[in-house]
């Protein structure tokens, strides 16, 4: 094979590589909001947030949830499951009629607005640390 056949072989195999690299990383990056919508019925939409139907108990149903795509941190209260992604609250319980339902909610609106201080066990920090009695909230120093 001659120098220039050789320099268009290497240059598909760049070429090759580099869309392979670009797809992997693409499968790497999921999207908890985007799972829910495309396998749970939407019965609800709050603003950019929604509200899905699902079937079976609030736990096993977080479980699926979470071995699509790992939560940073999960927690358990009162018969619903919270699991907290990047961008995302995903909350999976009872909602009026529904036994079992989906909520996502973005980081971005009421959690990192301040409506809440304290998300709960599991969720660190639960407010700042230099609070007013001089210690974090949250699990090992709730005020």
């Amino acid at each position: 094979m001659s120098r220039n056949g050789l320099f268009a072989v290497s240059g598909l195999l760049v070429a090759l590589g580099a869309l392979l690299l670009i797809a992997g990383m693409a499968m790497l990056d999921k999207d908890i909001r985007s799972h829910v919508s495309e396998n749970y019925r939407q019965y609800s939409a709050d603003g950019g947030d929604g509200r899905y139907e699902c079937s079976g108990s609030p736990m096993s149903v977080a479980d699926d949830l979470a071995g699509y795509d790992e939560p940073e941190s999960r927690a358990g209260d009162r018969g619903s499951e919270y699991l907290r992604y990047p961008d995302d609250i995903v909350i999976v319980g009872p909602d009026g009629t529904y036994p079992c339902s989906i909520r996502v909610e973005d980081v971005n609106s009421r959690y990192s607005g301040g409506g809440f201080i304290f998300l709960g066990p599991g969720f660190t920090p639960g407010s700042p640390a230099g609070g007013s009695g001089g210690s974090p909230g949250g699990p090992g120093g709730t005020k």
